[in-house]
């Protein structure tokens, strides 16, 4: 990594420490939870991303996902003929407080799309 990508990874990490956060889908870095269909941007990669709450169908979210992802700017085909976006499903909930005093990871019932 270049310093200044280490030096915004290491501000990103002391900022979210020990509380509720998640972490990109691109590089991992600490972020905090971000609303649905709201539009994000990575303060360490700078990759667009996205969190869509899923509804329990298979079939429309993945839909809804794909749509969000055009509606952003991507295309299904890419270079290779990939797309150029992707999807993290049911991404983990960091540092979530229990009844006891402590910090949990659970997962969280939603998807984050990004744009590569």
């Amino acid at each position: 990594m270049r310093p200044r990508r280490i030096a915004r990874r290491f501000y990103a990490r002391a900022t979210h420490w020990g509380t509720p956060h998640v972490h990109c889908p691109s590089c991992g870095g600490d972020t905090t939870v971000p609303e649905p269909h709201a539009e994000q941007i990575c303060f360490v990669c700078h990759v667009r991303w996205f969190r869509l709450d899923l509804t329990g169908d298979e079939a429309a979210d993945w839909a809804a996902v794909k749509a969000r992802a055009v509606e952003l700017g991507a295309s299904d085909v890419g270079p290779g003929d990939k797309p150029n976006w992707a999807v993290v499903w049911r991404p983990l909930l960091v540092d979530c407080p229990d009844g006891r005093g402590g910090k949990r990871t659970e997962s969280m019932d939603c998807t984050f799309g990004y744009l590569l």
